[in-house]
Order: structure tokens, then C-alpha cells, then sequence
């Protein structure tokens, strides 16, 4: 096991995490001091804070991933020094200059320089023991000294906030996707988390966390749904229930099918190309109303009242009319597609839209379909609908589940339509009839298989 003082060793290695800030991290190693006999700190907040997550920084490259969980306990859970008295010292600094918001952003960049690192090498075992000892630290004991006693109040004030929620939610039970009976909105997961990674606010250290969580859960649902595909048409699997990431069933299968059959000779993928062909080098003006057409082509879905074609082509009216007559850049098209996005979710005021409410009252699908459209023509713009989508789940996060049926609904729904139109993945609807149909209107669900595959991610050239 690598050493713990690190002054000699940090000299002459830099740190993985941030390159070329770990040189003298401490002094030389002292003998352990009682805290009452610590001298009052000459250290600012800021230079208090910088010793903590440097010797974190360090020491998550360099020692076993369980020796450190041990020194986050000590540190901030016993106040302990497990190496030198100086890091409990920085840590009474910041008690002496009363700062709990000073304590949070410290406490906050620390386990989430420790999740960063356990989550990407798949540790979550470790994650999950951090919130652990996070959620049974002790408000007090017999012997604690009056510094100690504050920390924990710290700590037991940190555990009631948005922060401490945040934090358990990077280390959500990884491939647990069974909804929980009073908290729904653990199934979504990844719309949460991009609130998280979208949030200027949050540390660099909690974005980061909440991005890399945010994918590996979508990469587990893609595989899940592509699984769970496969076996439930296989002979194979005939007496053996498939595991189903979805809440619709066996419907879901069926729904996978619909979004997959053809438009005419096209499928969405291909449309979305023609579009994004037929669009350039045009008057925004024309943009707009290519874009119509776009949308409501070969849907027979779009036949209900819930979104109508006159919808949209009053919405998109309104919007920058004064640039009708500029030629269409692709700033103007991602804020096109943003504003509908919008309109179709949740307002600024983080209500639900009246389209949205209309739509997921008679058909979710028809929604959702829509918002697959606009992703396949603008796919810079899944990151704001995955944030509208998050704050659609904070407004009904309080609702029972039978209460916001339609809002769960959509969800599975729009999951799916996204996910069988991933990028780095293709799934194709096989007509299994000995009829050729190919000029066929309608055509039997039942007779048709569902295939799907990896595709690798084509690079950008430089």
C-alpha cells in the first residue's frame, strides 16, 4: 500500500486529477496533537480549503480507494487527523470563521473528487458507503469538544438540504430501474442529473459527476431495451420472462414497432436527412415552414385535436419574425428547435405547458414523436429537453404516481422513441410475412420483428 505522507512523494509527482498543484501539500509529518491543543488558525478560508483538496486530489491517485474513504471519515466525520494536524487545523479555520456555506462548498467538491474517481472505475460500492457514513454521523458525543459539536450540526444541516439529495442522487443504485413507491422520479434519473450538470452553480467536480452517472444510466437502459427486444421475440426465451426496463409491458414491444415502421418509404432518420438537405441556403422564413411540413408528414398519429398543425404554425409566427428574410444559420435553427422544445414541456415559469398538458392527456405518443423529430433535426438541442424534462419531474416530483399518469406516460414513451434513435444505435423493423407488402398500407404488427445494433460514433474530422 502506497504511503500516506505525501510531502516528499508529492514533490516529485504530480497529481492525476490536477496536474501540478500537489507540491507541498503539507509539512513534514508531526506527532498527533489533541484538538484542544491546536493554536488558533492563521489560515484564511481559502487556503484552508486548498490543503483539504489538494491532499484529496493526491491521495485518490496514490492510495487504495478504501484507505481513503477511510481519511474522509476521520476528517470530516471524527476530525481526526489521519496524517498531519494541519488538515484538522484548516478544517477549525473554517469553524472559527463561522462559515457554513464555506464548509459546504468544501464538503461538496470533496466527495464529489472521490465519486468523480469511484464512479469512472465503477466503484459504487464505495460511492454508496460515503452516503452511508455521511447519513449516520452523530449530532454529539460525551467527550466532543465544542468545534466538533458545530461540525455536526454542519454536517446534519447539509443532510436536510437540496445539496445532500443531489449527492445521493450521483450515486443512485447503478441498473436499478424499478420505480420506488413514493419517489417515482427515480426512474428518470438521467433528466435529473443534466439539471445537475447544466447548473453553472454546481462545482466542476459535481457536473462532471453528474454527466459521466447521467450517461452510463442511459447506456444501461439502451442495452436493457435492446435486450429485452431480442429475447422477447426469441424462441429461445419463449417460457422465460425478459426482463423489461420499460413500465408499459408487453406493450412495449408493440410501441417499438409503431415508432419503427415506416413513413411512406422513409423512416424518420431518413426524413430528418432530406430535411436538413432540403434546408439549406434558405430565408428563415422558409425554414419555418419547411419545418411544418416536416413535422406532421406521414403521421397519421397527428389526426387527434391534442397538437394540431395550426399549433405550430402560430407559435413558430411569433417567434423572430423580424429575421424572415435572413438566410437560416445553425444558431437560429438550435433556437428554433429550443423554443418548441419549450413550448411543448414547460414554461419559465417551470409549469407545464398547455400543449404539453393536452398532449399527454390523449396521446403521449403523438408528443413524443414530435420531440423525436425536432431531436433527429437538431441533436445539439437532447441537452435542453433532458432540462425541461427535469423540470417537468420537479414540478410533479410531490404528485402520487396515479396522479401524473399521463406525465409517466410520456416519459417511457419518449425514452423509448429516443433510444431506438440513439446515435451509436440502429433499430429496423423486419416484415417477417412470406407476402411482399411493400406497397401495403397497412401491415400486421404481428408479422414483424424488431432487430437492433451497435453502430460506432463517427468521429469529426479535423
Amino acid at each position: 500500500m502506497p504511503s500516506q505522507d505525501v510531502s516528499s512523494q508529492s514533490e516529485t509527482k504530480d497529481s492525476k486529477v490536477l496536474p501540478a498543484i500537489t507540491n507541498n501539500i503539507l509539512p513534514e509529518a508531526q506527532s498527533p496533537q489533541p484538538t484542544a491543543q491546536l493554536k488558533k488558525s492563521e489560515l484564511t478560508v481559502s487556503a484552508a480549503q486548498d490543503i483539504i483538496y489538494k491532499f484529496f486530489i493526491y491521495h485518490i491517485n496514490n492510495s487504495a480507494s478504501e484507505v481513503v474513504l477511510q481519511q474522509f471519515k476521520k476528517i470530516f466525520i471524527e476530525l481526526i487527523a489521519p496524517v498531519n494536524p494541519k488538515l484538522i487545523q484548516a478544517i477549525y479555520t473554517i469553524i472559527e470563521f463561522n462559515s457554513q456555506l464555506e464548509f459546504n462548498n468544501l464538503f461538496k467538491r470533496c466527495c464529489y473528487i472521490l465519486l468523480n474517481n469511484w464512479i469512472t472505475q465503477r466503484k459504487y460500492q464505495l460511492a454508496r458507503d460515503l452516503i452511508q457514513i455521511i447519513s449516520q454521523r452523530t449530532l454529539s458525543e460525551p467527550q466532543a469538544d465544542n468545534c466538533l459539536k458545530i461540525l455536526r450540526v454542519w454536517l446534519t444541516n447539509f443532510v436536510n438540504s437540496q445539496d445532500y439529495e443531489d449527492l445521493q442522487l450521483s450515486v443512485f443504485k447503478y441498473g436499478d430501474y424499478q420505480p420506488v413507491p413514493h419517489n417515482w422520479t427515480s426512474r428518470y434519473q438521467p433528466y435529473l442529473l443534466a439539471a445537475q450538470y447544466l447548473d453553472a452553480k454546481n462545482t466542476i467536480e459535481q457536473r462532471q459527476t453528474a454527466r459521466l452517472l447521467s450517461q452510463q444510466l442511459k447506456d444501461k437502459y439502451k442495452f436493457d431495451l435492446a435486450m429485452y427486444t431480442s429475447r422477447s421475440q426469441s424462441a429461445a426465451f419463449k417460457f422465460k420472462k425478459s426482463y423489461n426496463p420499460t413500465l408499459l409491458g408487453d406493450e412495449a414491444l408493440r410501441l417499438i414497432k409503431i415508432i419503427l415502421i415506416n413513413r411512406g418509404s422513409r423512416s424518420y432518420r431518413s426524413l430528418a436527412n432530406i430535411f436538413l438537405t432540403q434546408t439549406q441556403n434558405i430565408t428563415y422564413k422558409q425554414f419555418k415552414e419547411y419545418l411544418i411540413k416536416y413535422l406532421f408528414f406521414y403521421d397519421k398519429v397527428f389526426t387527434h385535436n391534442d397538437i394540431s398543425q395550426e399549433n405550430i404554425i402560430n407559435l413558430l409566427e411569433i417567434f423572430y419574425p423580424e429575421n424572415d428574410g435572413d438566410t437560416l444559420n445553425s444558431g437560429m435553427q438550435l433556437r428554433t428547435c429550443n423554443y418548441l422544445i419549450k413550448c411543448l414541456t414547460v414554461e419559465n415559469s417551470a409549469e407545464p405547458t398547455a400543449l404539453f398538458l393536452c398532449a399527454t392527456q390523449l396521446n403521449p405518443l403523438t408528443l413524443a414523436i414530435l420531440i423525436l423529430k425536432i431531436i433527429l433535426i437538431s441533436p445539439h438541442s437532447r441537452t435542453y429537453l433532458e432540462l425541461c424534462l427535469a423540470r417537468l419531474i420537479q414540478y410533479y416530483q410531490d404528485i402520487l404516481p396515479d396522479e401524473c399518469h399521463g406525465l409517466i406516460n410520456f416519459l417511457e414513451v419518449c425514452q423509448i422513441a429516443l433510444t431506438i434513435y440513439g446515435e451509436n444505435v440502429q433499430y429496423n423493423l423486419v416484415n417477417m410475412s412470406e407476402k411482399q407488402q411493400e406497397e401495403q398500407l397497412f401491415i400486421d404488427l404481428n408479422n414483424c420483428r424488431v432487430f437492433s445494433q451497435h453502430k460506432p460514433i463517427k468521429k469529426d474530422q479535423d
